[in-house]
């Protein structure tokens, strides 16, 4: 088993975003109905997105890092101390140094069933190409690009009369739905990694 982290109760997580931020404002969610025991330390933003107004709606603290970003991060994280980052839509790939870190305490999700269509634009790739069964990956983060082992992955089918617009309500929901039940497992340190897979002790629905 590996325990991540029993240092603080709750434990204490930043998130990481660029874009839309409905994957970070289902965790602040989950952890203010007590799905997830945590505490959603801070918001940190790349760039200018919306993810920023719903941390100011959700009163969650915020920062935009400066430039270099990856050397503000560095810092921040050092600063903050977390217990996990979690990346929820962060569009850039995290540097070895920070990986290495925070290794086994960076999680990512990813709106595909790895390592099919990774990278930018998953759900409009999956669709177009005809696969009839696409879905959702939370792995640990590596150096690559949705590289890093997989924790959970969830699997939906595509109806012949759905669209693209469908598809990506049906991924979101699942997204909305899991990643607050998987970051419970991975801080409750109720894994163990053999060799680059990752076994949960327990099943997640």
């Amino acid at each position: 088993m590996c325990s991540v982290l029993q240092r603080r109760v709750p434990p204490r997580i930043v998130v990481l975003a660029s874009g839309n931020g409905s994957n970070f404002e289902a965790i602040v969610n989950a952890a203010r109905s007590g799905e997830l025991s945590a505490e959603i330390q801070m918001l940190l933003v790349d760039r200018n997105c919306y993810a920023i107004e719903r941390a100011k709606k959700l009163q969650i603290p915020w920062e935009r890092l400066e430039k270099p970003w990856a050397e503000s991060l560095k810092k921040r994280l050092e600063e903050l101390n977390p217990d996990l980052v979690v990346l929820a839509g962060f569009m850039r790939i995290l540097p070895a140094e920070i990986v290495e870190r925070w290794k086994w305490k960076i999680v990512n999700i990813h709106p595909s069933l790895l390592p099919a269509f990774p990278g930018t634009h998953a759900i409009e790739k999956a669709y177009e190409y005809g696969v009839k069964v696409t879905g959702i990956t939370i792995h640990f983060v590596d150096e690559g690009v949705d590289t890093g082992p997989i924790i959970f992955q969830k699997a939906v089918e595509i109806k012949k009369d759905w669209s693209l617009e469908r598809l990506e309500e049906e991924i979101h929901k699942i997204e909305h739905r899991y990643y607050p039940l998987v970051i419970q497992k991975v801080l409750e340190g109720k894994w163990k990694i053999e060799g680059r897979r990752v076994i949960l002790e327990e099943d997640i629905g």
